[in-house]
């Protein structure tokens, strides 16, 4: 009845991460670097300086990693965006995402609880649809929902999922 690919933009808040990425990657390659500056400036560590000067380095390289995946995580989520399809057929509505290893989201319209929609000027937005709910182990209550982001024509297609749970 409906498909469509998501808008792919990238937001403020995907690179929000980065005011913590980058002081993080600085500081990891600075401990890398000033590690390392033992055996780069010509003189061979002696002693204990050796088990420092191997311990040192070693310890900095997860740092190291773990920042350049916070500088590279914003970028994935735009490649992720990029390669996601929505579609809407007359038993159910899908989400599905990822290029090598596809993941589906399907929710059949009987399981479709309340809806919640958010729109922009240019008729873009969000639709946010209710499964379920169901109890953790704290003894919460959990509402899960399925979230479709960048939808162009949102309204519409709204209104399409409230006509096929129309009785006829």
């Amino acid at each position: 009845m409906w498909s469509a690919k998501p808008r792919v933009r990238a937001s403020l808040a995907a690179f929000g991460i980065w005011a913590f990425a980058i002081p993080w990657t600085a500081f990891s390659l600075f401990w890398e670097a000033m590690s390392l500056a033992g055996w780069l400036s010509g003189k061979p560590p002696v002693g204990v300086q050796v088990v420092f000067a191997i311990i040192f380095p070693i310890f900095g390289i997860p740092f190291v990693l773990v920042g350049v995946a916070m500088l590279a995580a914003p970028f994935y989520a735009i490649r992720a965006q990029a390669q996601a399809l929505m579609a809407l057929t007359n038993r159910r509505i899908l989400l599905i995402t990822g290029a090598r290893r596809r993941k589906v989201r399907s929710v059949l319209l009987q399981q479709m609880g309340p809806m919640t929609r958010h729109e922009g000027a240019d008729g873009y937005g969000s639709l946010e649809i209710q499964t379920h709910t169901r109890t953790d182990s704290d003894g919460d209550k959990v509402t899960e929902s399925l979230k479709l982001d960048g939808v162009p024509g949102v309204a519409q297609l709204e209104q399409q999922i409230m006509d096929a749970l129309r009785p006829r």
